[in-house]
């Protein structure tokens, strides 16, 4: 699925009074594409889609974005669907970006364990996503 149906069957599965603003990177490449608030929560999400043997991509410029969202005692979040299954998995941008930052690398795969949060519905992901915005 690409980007911007991930982007819509998002937009379509949301409680009323949720908003939602896909951010265009024309000016400042790797900012997370979504701004979503729920629970009067703003959420920084990155969407991805994997690639080969469940391997997600991210750019240099989304590591950096991540890693100074964290810097500043925030947080930002990736959100994989899976395109055999259709099941989300949500991961903290921070700490996934650590991780690749350390293991000189631009992607990781669905089943590290280093910053991964959920496995499940789209409720069940923002559920989450909110709880660790609250504990900031």
């Amino acid at each position: 699925m690409k980007e911007k149906n991930f982007f819509l069957n998002i937009k379509k599965q949301l409680p009323k009074g949720c908003f939602i603003q896909k951010i265009e990177n024309k000016f400042n490449s790797g900012f997370p594409d979504l701004i979503l608030i729920t629970d009067k929560l703003p959420l920084f999400i990155e969407l991805k889609s994997p690639i080969k043997r469940n391997r997600i991509t991210i750019e240099k410029s989304q590591i950096s974005i991540h890693l100074r969202i964290k810097a500043n005692n925030y947080i930002s979040f990736i959100l994989v669907r899976c395109p055999l299954t259709s099941d989300l998995f949500l991961f903290d941008g921070g700490i996934i970006c650590n991780f690749c930052v350390s293991k000189g690398l631009c992607t990781f795969s669905l089943s590290e364990e280093k910053g991964f949060l959920i496995r499940g519905s789209l409720e069940e992901c923002l559920r989450i996503a909110n709880q660790k915005v609250c504990v900031l």
